[in-house]
């Protein structure tokens, strides 16, 4: 797949559109012959004709005629033209959507998640406008201007020769151009790239940055990259720039050499008025014409560049496939969900980040996943929604490797609550809901048991108050419990909490807890550095260093585990 996959339903319609163009083409071509008839015919001072106003009536008339056939084929073509732009716009960004998704967030985070965005925005829309400005000048811009050309040498060689001469110039700057352009336009997106990552960088950390009183710092450093990317694009607008002073200079001297030509009267090279006319209006449309294709360059050198981003993008290879398995055989409560066999994770370093995993999760079990920071349990959660595949050992999800099955099928399984805040800018009621058709009584039971039904009552505008970007208007503790009333929300088979109470007091978790393990038949995943989260699961985990190093409920643990001992002792003994 590239960059024009997408363009490929359109194809008829980009064939169509310069069609249409070549006859405007010649329509406009064509118009200063009957204009030369016209002048030469029926305009002579010394020899008068009556019958003459007839002709050049009839003249007129097929000229206006032109016009309207030209004028008619022009408007199809632009329709067109911005129809496929906007519909090929859309497309290859629901394709650059659908491709970002599949990634894993490993790969997502090594490409970086601005440059992504760019593709998605400047890049997607500059490949839309090359192909709207292919349609409609690639064959309309240098037709016209070899049309004209052929022209001007049937009304007079060496008018013709002046001509070619001033074109061959402007399309020698044109290829330059065309040449040079490209590179320093990827190089343009790149420097882009970074200060928009850099911008990112800003905003997600500006609380540490007030924090360490490193605003000056921090402003000083964007400046410098803000200014980089300021002399990089003045350098490439200055070397555009050119292209049209060179190509209306010697558009013009061709333009004074027709006229040196008209002043002479001698048969070899004289030109009558209505010749010169008809050559200045050719060489007027040559002119349009070339200005029309450096603006078409211009274009397409920027969608070329987007394009190869775009290509090498959508080439990244996707480590996350589905597997044959398309239905998924229903569970009963007490069969194995998932079975981990020996399974470990590496990313290539000195040892693996995960290793020697052997659990089993049942269908309507409580299960507690407990150590500190870095022992490993998010990237197992990782493993387990298969956003990782592990490499060596298997998982197997409802009695088959999970490689068999489709991500659809085993997404659709399972709702979390992540350490990461999943709330977007709209209301409380969108982002409970997500677009499906809850009624009142099921969101207030379910902001009930998340606890968070006090502070959205206390709303003047109650579900309907609005959230900023990540939520950043409500508190942690308020965050959490709406993202957990969304889980509860949407019941899933498999429910999992990644930290999801941590900003909650131990009071409020407790009620939260319970609210969870009243779902009976649920599968639970309690996530957490806390004991108090997880003590009263059915089984617990206890990872340390990559490993699982205790299993058991939390009596067992307390005697035979000294990691999950010791981690009782600081947090809930002593307290």
């Amino acid at each position: 797949m590239n960059a024009f996959t997408p363009l490929k339903k359109y194809r008829a319609k980009v064939l169509i559109a310069p069609l249409f163009k070549l006859i405007e083409c010649l329509c406009e071509i064509a118009v200063p012959f009957f204009v030369r008839a016209i002048i030469d015919s029926c305009f002579d001072a010394a020899n008068p004709d009556p019958k003459d106003l007839g002709f050049a009536l009839g003249m007129g008339g097929v000229v206006l005629l032109l016009a309207f056939v030209g004028f008619a084929f022009t408007m199809i073509t632009q329709y067109l033209a911005a129809r496929v732009a906007a519909d090929y716009g859309y497309d290859l960004k629901a394709t650059l959507h659908d491709h970002l998704l599949a990634l894993s967030p490993k790969q997502i985070d090594a490409y970086g998640k601005e440059k992504a965005l760019n593709l998605l925005g400047s890049d997607a829309f500059a490949l839309g406008n090359g192909v709207q400005h292919f349609m409609r000048l690639l064959v309309r811009a240098p037709f016209l201007t070899i049309g004209c050309l052929a022209a001007a040498f049937f009304i007079n060689v060496y008018a013709g020769i002046v001509i070619a001469t001033a074109l061959l110039i402007c399309a020698l700057a044109l290829g330059i151009y065309m040449k040079k352009a490209p590179e320093k336009y990827q190089r343009l997106q790149e420097e882009l790239d970074r200060l928009s990552t850099s911008g990112g960088d800003l905003i997600r950390g500006v609380r540490v940055i007030h924090g360490f009183n490193a605003e000056e710092r921090e402003i000083a450093a964007f400046s410098k990259q803000s200014d980089h990317y300021r002399k990089v694009a003045t350098a490439i607008w200055r070397f555009t720039s050119f292209v049209n002073p060179i190509t209306f200079a010697f558009i013009n001297l061709a333009l004074i050499g027709v006229l040196f030509l008209g002043s002479y009267s001698f048969s070899s090279t004289g030109l009558s008025v209505g010749s010169m006319v008809a050559l200045i209006s050719l060489l007027t449309q040559a002119l349009a014409a070339l200005l029309q294709f450096s603006l078409l360059a211009n274009n397409l050198t920027k969608a070329i560049a987007s394009k190869h981003r775009i290509d090498a993008f959508l080439a990244l290879p996707l480590l996350i496939q589905d597997g044959p398995i398309q239905e998924e055989a229903p569970m009963e409560v007490g069969q194995t969900l998932f079975a981990f066999h020996d399974a470990e994770l590496s990313f290539g370093g000195d040892r693996p980040v995960l290793s020697h995993l052997n659990l089993e999760i049942k269908k309507g079990e409580r299960i507690g996943i407990i150590g500190g920071t870095g022992a490993g349990k998010s990237t197992f959660l990782a493993l387990l929604c298969r956003y990782l595949d592990v490499t060596h050992g298997e998982i197997t999800f409802k009695g088959h490797p999970i490689q068999d099955g489709t991500l659809a099928n085993l997404r659709s399984s399972i709702a979390m609550v992540g350490q990461q805040g999943g709330l977007f800018q709209g209301s409380i009621r969108d982002n409970l809901c997500l677009g499906l058709p809850f009624s009142e009584t099921e969101i207030n039971a379910a902001l009930e048991g998340a606890q968070a039904a006090s502070f959205v009552q206390a709303y003047v505008d109650g579900l309907d108050h609005p959230l900023t970007e990540m939520g950043n208007n409500l508190s942690g503790g308020q965050r959490q419990r709406l993202l957990i009333a969304r889980n509860l929300l949407h019941h899933r088979e498999i429910s999992i909490y990644d930290d999801a109470t941590s900003a909650l007091d131990y009071a409020t978790e407790a009620k939260v807890r319970q609210a969870i393990f009243a779902r009976s038949g649920d599968t639970i995943l309690f996530v957490s550095q806390r004991v108090t989260s997880v003590m009263g699961c059915d089984r617990i985990y206890v990872f340390d260093n990559g490993e699982i190093v205790g299993e058991g409920d939390h009596e067992s643990l307390l005697k035979g585990c000294p990691v999950y001992a010791e981690t009782y002792q600081a947090q809930v003994a002593r307290r």
